[in-house]
């Protein structure tokens, strides 16, 4: 977030196609225990690499000039080769580890960035903290990229192991530690017996009341480790949805995170998913939480337009995550009421509440009518509003869709500033107004076969690529009183299932059905909203999203 005064993000014939549930590779690691705990191997303390840490008063002087993109990391240059760093362990069972410790005193926490990254098949890297209280891996091949690029998510402390396994003399895998991130404030600080977080004490978690309406909004913000040159920041960011629904991975933030961050450094980009408390009150200890690495830049504009920064992940979304793809609006319209929804200081997931309409405004000394203009409103628990690391995050009006990204602006958790107003991009001026050309409007990418349509609503992962082979249409969609279905294939058993989002059973019907056949759902008893219609017939089975008005 940028402060205002500084630069800072009957039936109705409608046939619906059907879509089926993907198997989702390339997920950030594939789980396992590391060989040296299987075997209850002995610690390994020959090869150390200590890195020197940063002075913290000249970073601080430079954080309260700048404030955001809130820096909460400095990436310290490192030369790490597993080639000449890090020995090899022979176990009794005849398989190798390669092992290599990794300190820097005074660290909150440390992110390891590769310039070089190549897993041959079947090999498993392993990263951990000292007490093993805190793993990550296996890495494995499905990690490589094309960039031959890689970022692992923070691991906390100030020391940390690599443990390699090599079940069967592979190919040595070609890995080099450029830098490490050194983190120091906006993280978990086990000094501090006041929880991990930095957000002040107004923000309001997303599993508060406030959030009753936005348990799938939510699901689709994510926070955002930027790797910017020799900075590590924190942003916040939306998953999108796109008018095809196919679930391509992008990812909305502002302008302002990631403007300076090289191609090189977007492939280091790590996106956490779920990082929030399941309650309202604050949790004793940091939630879990998931995580993916390494994106591309499709399109953006700079401050003196509306400040979006669109990229593509570099892997889809592994459906167990249960991420949403928001859903977006690009009317110039301003909503009565709505909610924010971000990551302040890189904490876990907060809620900011608005109850007057949003007020279209420029945004500091441009005249662009680029923005909106919010100002946040006291409620239940606490008095919402947004601070560094809230930057790029998604506001949404009164039906739940997307409709800007936050810039920057004065509200504060001081009481005096809670009021103050913030200043959000406009979803309908990033669409087509900050140029002409796919690099610098979402048109291109959001609606790439130029519907022309407004608004689009959100969809699960897991809900994926149109299947044109399917012999089962719904209609009408969004439905009001009955969902119809009709079958085009020859008589047999049908069962339906309706669910909702987070996959409880409401409604079950076994139908037989006959070629050709028509027969209907009724759902005009339900809430309006997102649900999952599923038809299992023998091995076959099929899910899509309706929409109930």
């Amino acid at each position: 977030m940028i402060p205002a005064t500084r630069i800072v993000a009957g039936f109705v014939v409608c046939c619906l196609l059907f879509v089926m549930h993907p198997s989702v590779s390339g997920q950030v690691s594939q789980g396992g225990v590391p060989r040296s705990v299987r075997l209850s191997m002995a610690p390994d303390s020959r090869s150390w690499v200590v890195l020197n840490p940063p002075e913290l008063e000249p970073l601080r002087r430079e954080d309260s000039l700048v404030p955001v993109p809130y820096r909460f990391a400095v990436n310290l240059p490192a030369d790490i080769d597993f080639s000449t760093n890090g020995s090899w362990t022979t176990a009794m069972d005849g398989s190798r580890v390669w092992r290599l410790t990794i300190s820097a005193t005074g660290a909150l926490a440390m992110t390891l960035y590769f310039d070089r990254f190549r897993l041959p098949d079947g090999g498993k890297l392993f990263v951990y903290n000292p007490g093993r209280t805190q793993l990550l891996g296996a890495f494995t091949s499905l990690n490589n990229n094309t960039m031959n690029t890689f970022a692992t998510s923070l691991i906390m402390g100030d020391q940390l192991t690599l443990e390699y396994n090599d079940l069967g003399n592979l190919t040595p895998p070609d890995l080099h530690i450029s830098e490490v991130a050194y983190a120091y404030r906006g993280v978990s600080d086990p000094r501090l017996k006041t929880g991990f977080g930095s957000a002040g004490v107004c923000e309001v978690n997303v599993n508060c009341s406030e959030g009753a309406g936005s348990v799938l909004q939510e699901k689709g913000v994510t926070r955002i480790e930027v790797k910017r040159g020799g900075s590590t920041l924190w942003c916040s960011g939306s998953v999108l949805n796109n008018t095809r629904n196919d679930g391509t991975p992008y990812v909305l933030t502002a302008d302002h995170c990631g403007k300076l961050s090289t191609a090189d450094d977007l492939s280091k980009w790590i996106f956490y998913f779920n990082y929030q408390s399941a309650t309202c009150p604050n949790p004793p200890v940091e939630p879990a939480h998931t995580s993916l690495t390494g994106a591309k830049l499709k399109a953006h504009a700079g401050e003196n337009g509306s400040d979006f920064f669109l990229v593509l992940l570099n892997q889809p979304i592994p459906e167990s995550y249960q991420a949403y793809f928001n859903g977006w609006s690009r009317e110039n319209i301003a909503s009565p009421s709505g909610v924010g929804i971000h990551h302040p200081q890189g904490d876990i997931k907060k809620i900011s509440t608005y109850t007057q309409p949003l007020i279209t405004s420029s945004w500091s000394g441009y005249s662009h009518p680029s923005h909106w203009r919010v100002s946040w409103a006291g409620t239940a628990n606490g008095h919402g509003v947004t601070e560094g690391g809230s930057s790029g995050s998604p506001i949404f009006d009164n039906n739940g869709l997307l409709v800007g990204t936050l810039t920057g602006g004065d509200s504060m958790c001081d009481s005096s500033s809670l009021t103050l107003p913030d200043y959000y991009g406009k979803f309908s001026y990033h669409w087509d107004k900050n140029g002409t050309d796919s690099a610098s409007v979402l048109k291109y990418w959001l609606d790439p076969d130029s519907t022309g349509v407004l608004k689009i609503s959100g969809r699960s992962v897991g809900l994926t690529a149109i299947n044109p082979e399917s012999r089962i249409t719904v209609f009408p969609n969004p439905v009001d009183k009955a969902v119809c279905i009709r079958w085009a294939g020859a008589a047999t058993s049908v069962k339906a299932e309706l669910r909702d989002i987070r996959g409880k059973i409401l409604l079950m019907r076994v139908i037989n059905v006959g070629e050709s056949d028509t027969f209907s759902l009724d759902v005009s008893g339900f809430a309006p909203g997102l649900y999952l219609l599923g038809f299992t017939e023998g091995e076959r089975h099929v899910v899509t999203k309706i929409i109930k008005n």
